[in-house]
C-alpha cells in the first residue's frame, strides 16, 4: 500500500499564482455591462466588445472570459430565474 505525505504538493505551486480575483471596480465594471438594459437579455459579449471591456479593464481575454462564465451561473441566471418567478405570481 502506498503511503501518502500530509504536506500536499501543490501548496508550493498555488503560493506562486497569482491572486483569482478581480479588482472591485473591474468587477463593477463587468456587473455593470452584464445587468445593463442592452446586455441583460443575452451576456454574451461579442469579439468586439469583448476587446473594449480588456481595453476598458486590463484584463486578460481568459480572466474576461472565465469571469462571464462563472457570473452568468452565479449571478446572472439566479437574478433572471427569480424575476420569471416574480413575473408568473
Amino acid at each position: 500500500m502506498k503511503s501518502y505525505s500530509s504536506t500536499s504538493s501543490t501548496s508550493k505551486a498555488s503560493s506562486s499564482r497569482k491572486s483569482a480575483s478581480l479588482p472591485p471596480e473591474t468587477v463593477d465594471y463587468l456587473k455593470a455591462w452584464m445587468m445593463s438594459p442592452e446586455h441583460i437579455a443575452h451576456p454574451y459579449p461579442t469579439e468586439q466588445e469583448k476587446a473594449q471591456i480588456r481595453l476598458d479593464t486590463g484584463i486578460e481575454l481568459k480572466q474576461l472570459t472565465n469571469w462571464f462564465v462563472n457570473n452568468r451561473k452565479r449571478y446572472w441566471k439566479p437574478r433572471m430565474e427569480q424575476g420569471k418567478k416574480q413575473g408568473a405570481t
